[in-house]
């Protein structure tokens, strides 16, 4: 019996492509109309939407992480940069202030001292304090006129507030103010309420100026101005000095002691008025006594 030949082939009767494809567009329009009226669908949908977004947020995590980190760091380094320019408007608007209220107070001061220039008879000369040359034993400031300016030692110095000092060393540009508050400082004084005249010298506290061996009769009282008396011929006569704040008896019971409140003057104004006045005259030394005229007896200065 003869078999089938190897060479011969079987082909088994295949469905069309035509036939195929409309088999599954009708299974596919069932599954659609049944998932329409019964939502038989609806789960996996949701499955699957649930998985996609899961997908979705996993893979663009490091993306999201990266901007916000970059909008972060911008906005810190904004924060930080508008941080610092509203410090430095802010410096300068306080420095701004601070020179305002500087000028204004400049400004003040100058119109004093005009307003003291017209008091005096003799002339006058503004000049501006350099520095301090204090050193915890004399009080001494320095300004800005010399001897190219017509300032010779012993001219008397005031500010707004009254008398500062003395000039007691003469550069051709500069000069040395000996404040009435240094030990070494004199100046004759009349006490305005009890027309009491005596000689105040410097504490060296930097505040303060003593009177001693005052006879004890006179009538001085706390509160009372005391100016320049005018009797050396150097200080001329109303320079402001101070205030009395005490008066007290002295050692031996015959005299009193007088403090007078004289705070430095330099120390707070930038501006000095030199007076031009007769410098060939000393000071005087009360070393004689003299009759008052009111029955009471007081120390007469020897020239």
């Amino acid at each position: 019996m003869v078999g089938p030949s190897k060479h011969l082939k079987f082909n088994a009767p295949r469905a069309s492509s035509f036939t195929s494809f409309g088999f599954f567009v009708a299974i596919s329009v069932l599954m659609m109309v049944v998932d329409h009226q019964m939502q038989v669908m609806e789960p996996v949908r949701s499955g699957f939407a649930w998985v996609s977004d899961w997908i979705h947020n996993g893979v663009s995590s490091p993306a999201r992480g990266v901007d916000f980190a970059d909008s972060y760091l911008r906005s810190k380094s904004s924060l930080i940069a508008q941080n610092e320019e509203l410090k430095k408007r802010l410096a300068e608007s306080e420095m701004q202030r601070y020179r305002m209220s500087t000028l204004s107070e400049e400004n003040r001061v100058l119109k004093e001292m005009l307003q003291q220039k017209t008091l005096y008879t003799a002339k006058t000369g503004m000049f501006e304090v350099r520095r301090a040359l204090s050193d915890g034993f004399t009080q001494r400031y320095q300004i800005d006129g010399g001897s190219n300016d017509g300032l010779e030692v012993g001219m008397p110095v005031v500010t707004e507030a009254g008398l500062a000092g003395q000039l007691i060393h003469v550069a051709p540009n500069s000069s040395q103010v000996q404040l009435i508050q240094d030990k070494n400082q004199e100046v004759p004084v009349l006490f305005t309420t009890s027309h009491v005249r005596g000689i105040v010298r410097g504490s060296g506290d930097g505040s303060t100026l003593q009177s001693r061996d005052l006879p004890f009769s006179d009538k001085i009282k706390v509160g009372e101005k005391v100016v320049t008396s005018g009797l050396d011929g150097i200080y001329p006569k109303g320079i402001p000095v101070g205030v009395v704040t005490k008066v007290e008896p002295g050692d031996s019971g015959s005299y009193i002691n007088v403090t007078v409140a004289s705070p430095k003057s330099i120390g707070t104004s930038e501006y000095v008025l030199v007076l031009y006045v007769d410098t060939k005259v000393e000071l005087p030394d009360l070393d004689e006594e003299e009759d008052a005229g009111d029955g009471q007896v007081r120390r007469k200065p020897r020239r």
